[in-house]
């Protein structure tokens, strides 16, 4: 493998193990260890259950060193695309922490079907009735359909393997007959805004995570190297039979601690 010097690395089953956020034995020390280095890294998250704020503050408590500038989410990218539409409002199927951080930035989280969007996040208090009230807001109301990202499944804080936003949101569109805009990974508009500033080619850059179906072909299709590391929810290396050839990894690692950055 050779080495790069620009590096997106996504966070969870990446650098932290699960929503308690243990961090990888060895990656903090391999993390900060990169910049001394001359290795540029950006952190990319599709984390949906903590607000960019409190997730940074976790992660410098558990040993990272990075400047917020350094660190891209989803739900950032969200509250972009709801103010570029002018939306006030949005009924979020989400935690209690984005529902907080939407309305700190000026959109307003509802619970009934008047609501001008609806966003899909990680919402362990789904219900069916949850998913009629989206539905009815779309159908009835013009309500946009955003979603935070389409992965399929995460390690949740129990250490379990949980369903994530993606099947949620394929759901609402398959019910509505709409298409929901993604704000995460594997979007290209996200990863072309995290590396931005980096005079670099995108095939420069090695995007590292634990989803070799979402995030590393995201990667892949705007050119970038990509590298799938065994720590998170996808675990078989056989897995990535079943991507087509040109979108599988470059590399596979245990551990990002493996990877010779």
């Amino acid at each position: 493998m050779r080495n790069y010097t620009h590096l997106l690395l996504d966070i969870e089953g990446t650098i932290v193990l699960d929503k308690l956020y243990a961090p990888v034995p060895g990656a903090v020390e391999w993390f900060n260890s990169l910049a001394p280095r001359g290795v540029r890294a950006r952190l990319v998250t599709n984390n949906t259950t903590e607000s960019p704020d409190d997730l940074y503050e976790i992660l410098v408590s558990k040993g990272f060193v990075f400047e917020k500038s350094d660190y891209f989410t989803c739900l950032t990218e969200a509250v972009v695309r709801m103010r570029r539409r002018k939306i006030k409002s949005c009924y979020a199927m989400a935690a209690p922490a984005v529902k907080d951080y939407l309305r700190r930035q000026g959109i307003e989280p509802v619970e009934n079907s008047s609501a001008q969007s609806i966003l899909v996040g990680y919402d362990p208090t789904l219900t069916y009735e949850k998913m009629n009230m989206a539905v009815s807001a779309i159908i009835e109301n013009g309500a946009v359909l955003f979603t935070l990202h389409r992965n399929r499944r995460f390690v949740n804080e129990k250490r379990e393997i949980a369903m994530s936003a993606g099947p949620i949101a394929a759901a609402l569109e398959h019910a509505t007959l709409t298409r929901a805009v993604v704000c995460g990974k594997p979007e290209r508009r996200f990863f072309l805004d995290a590396i931005k500033g980096w005079d670099v080619p995108e095939g420069e850059i090695l995007m590292v995570s634990d989803d070799p179906f979402a995030d590393l072909v995201g990667a892949k299709r705007l050119g970038m190297a990509t590298c799938w590391v065994l720590t998170g929810s996808q675990r078989d290396p056989k897995a990535a039979e079943k991507i087509a050839v040109k979108h599988r990894p470059n590399y596979i690692f245990n551990s990002v601690v493996d990877i010779p950055a």
